[in-house]
Order: structure tokens, then sequence, then C-alpha cells
């Protein structure tokens, strides 16, 4: 029989930049999704690398709503061999759009494991 895979491969644990509604974290929270912010880790005013070098150290996927500067991460930490616990990008939603971003938060939480972000960037418009 294979082993099991862990919890650490399995569910995705977030981390989410500044520009990211912190009423998304406790909603996702209140469903059982780990979920830090950089003001809780205390990186409000890291460089973007400085951001996704955190995460990966701590295996957490970013989300974020910088799309250009974190695909260009994406494609330099690749090309240097470097591997992350995955990007999600979006693009910015308001507050009326709230609803929207929820849903596809959770279309995505429940698509991949950990392990199938590792070193990948996803859209998260790709989840209606």
């Amino acid at each position: 029989m294979p082993d099991s895979p862990t919890p650490e491969a399995l569910f995705v644990r977030l981390y989410c930049d500044r520009h990211i509604m912190a009423r998304l974290a406790i909603d996702l929270r209140s469903r059982g999704y780990d979920f830090l912010t950089t003001e809780e880790a205390g990186l409000d005013t890291a460089t973007d690398e400085e951001q996704l070098a955190f995460a990966t150290a701590k295996r957490r996927t970013i989300l974020t709503f910088n799309i250009r500067d974190f695909a260009t991460l994406h494609t330099r930490w690749m090309a240097a061999g470097q591997s992350h616990a995955g990007i999600i990008v979006s693009r910015q939603l308001g507050r009326r759009e709230y609803g929207l971003l929820m849903r596809r938060m959770l279309g995505l939480l429940n698509h991949f494991t950990a392990e199938e972000l590792t070193s990948n960037i996803v859209h998260l418009e790709q989840f209606r």
C-alpha cells in the first residue's frame, strides 16, 4: 500500500500580500484554511522577492494581485532552479467583487493540493 500524502503536501497554506482584503483571511480561516497575512508576519514593507522567499521558507502559497511582478519572479526563480510553494495571482478586485474573490479562492483550494501548486503560478480568474 502506498504511503499517504502528508498534510503539508495536501493542504494549501496561504500567505497573502498587503493588498488582499483582511476579510478574506477571516472568512477562509473560519472554513479551516491556514492563512497568514504580511501584516501578521511583520513583513508589510518587504520586497516582492522577500515575500516570495518568506512564503517559500514557510511552505506557504502566496496570494497576490501583483500579477506582473510575481510572474517575473516566478520565471526568474524557475530559470535559476529555485522552487517555491506556489503563487496565486489575480487581477485586483474591489469590495463589491468580494463574493467573486471568495468563490474563486474556494474553487482553487478545492481543486489543488499544496504539492500541485509547488513551483507553479496559477491565475485565479480560471476559477468561476
